[in-house]
């Protein structure tokens, strides 16, 4: 009898032993999802790190030049977005309202679209100025995109939504008027 009890004891023994071998190879290995400070336009997926902007006509723009039903004004829907307090803020005096050049003047919508019109990225105007009707001929859309230049805004900025990038593709179908 003493003898199953000690072969009783020397299993139990080595199966608490075989048991906490197991649980300290078993351990859960943590996963790192990456810096979330690196989230960034250009670190998303697609061609060159930006997807195709798809815009539908009535509901966000980019049919034909229209934009939830016509096209969009420079004035009332596009200025307020580049003005120093706009959600791009690139009249801001940190972008371009300060030493920066290329300047864009917040002074008003007239002074600031004619302050876009002078702006070139790799040799291609930012809007053009004869009012063509391409966005694939002016640098503007893309930079916002990120897919030319350097991508705009930069901080204090606000990545421009998708509604935004619809409505100043549109405003470039309709000829960028002010």
């Amino acid at each position: 009898m003493k003898g199953r009890i000690v072969i009783v004891a020397a299993s139990t023994a080595l199966a608490l032993v075989g048991v906490r071998a197991l649980v300290a190879c078993s351990e859960i290995t943590p996963t790192t999802f990456g810096n979330p400070n690196t989230l960034d336009r250009k670190n998303l997926p697609g061609e060159g790190g930006v997807e195709q902007l798809l815009c539908a006509g009535g509901d966000g723009g980019g049919d034909g030049g229209t934009f939830d039903g016509g096209c969009p004004s420079f004035t009332t829907d596009i200025y307020p977005l580049f003005t120093a307090g706009g959600t791009w803020r690139c009249s801001d005096k940190a972008c371009h309202g300060g030493a920066t050049a290329p300047a864009v003047d917040g002074t008003n919508a007239g002074a600031c679209l004619a302050s876009l019109k002078k702006i070139n990225v790799k040799n291609v105007p930012y809007v053009l100025s004869d009012g063509g009707k391409d966005p694939n001929a002016q640098s503007l859309l893309c930079n916002l995109q990120g897919s030319c230049g350097s991508p705009m805004p930069k901080a204090p900025g606000a990545d421009p939504s998708t509604r935004d990038l619809c409505m100043v593709e549109a405003w470039l179908k309709c000829g960028a008027p002010e």
